[in-house]
């Protein structure tokens, strides 16, 4: 499906390096709540391959192994940041993000104004240009990266919260696992309390066995169980 910018939203022109491809640049604030398009239309359009978006496909390789410092350089804008494993920061941050000032939704990063790092598992984005919202040059497709599918999905893709870090499927999937869990905690609170029950019932039929009266009580459903507590 070729797509169309809504009310003719065309990417706005950057300087770049030598070394960019300028396959995405950032969009102009003000930034919009949510994508201003047909939402049902454009959510599912094809998005480019991860590699054939990011402006700095050379950085692709520091993915393996940081520099002395600690930090890596953002595929997207191409700029040095502290890299992250296993949620521990390595190296410093002495340098302002070029992107800070612009990026209306830095706040969800959970970083600073001014400063971004580059989790382990983010393919080489920093945290202010994973909450950005880009748009594709040669297409004028607008994306943004998602945390759940962990890539790059049309911006329709994120529903009425078009500044959440997740897209709708991801944020639907989110749901259903966690009202799955709290489902198997109720039924975790509910089994030991019935296995009480149960081997107190065993213990009334034990009884009534040993005085041999069993027959007065025909009409009573005792339910016997192996499990003591």
């Amino acid at each position: 499906m070729a797509y169309h910018p809504p009310h003719g939203n065309v990417p706005p022109q950057v300087d770049v390096s030598s070394s960019s491809k300028s396959n995405c640049v950032p969009m102009k604030p003000p930034i919009p709540s949510k994508f201003q398009g047909d939402m049902n239309k454009y959510k599912d359009v094809a998005v480019p391959d991860f590699n054939n978006l990011v402006n700095f496909p050379c950085h692709m390789n520091q993915k393996s192994a940081p520099a002395p410092d600690g930090t890596r350089n953002c595929v997207m804008c191409g700029h040095s940041c502290p890299c992250t494993t296993g949620g521990k920061q390595k190296g410093k941050n002495n340098n302002s993000h070029p992107l800070a000032d612009n990026n209306q939704n830095k706040g969800a990063s959970g970083m600073n104004n001014n400063f971004a790092i580059i989790p382990s598992q983010n393919k080489g984005l920093c945290t202010l240009c994973d909450v950005n919202v880009w748009i594709v040059v040669h297409s004028h497709l607008e994306i943004k990266w998602c945390k759940g599918c962990k890539n790059f999905r049309p911006w329709a893709a994120f529903g009425e919260k078009g500044l959440a870090t997740k897209c709708v499927r991801c944020r639907e999937r989110q749901r259903e696992k966690y009202a799955m869990e709290k489902e198997k905690k109720e039924r975790a609170k509910i089994k030991p309390s019935s296995g009480r029950y149960a081997a107190y019932d065993d213990i009334v039929e034990h009884r009534i066995e040993s005085d041999d009266v069993r027959g007065l009580f025909r009409g009573i459903h005792i339910i016997p169980t192996t499990q003591l507590y």
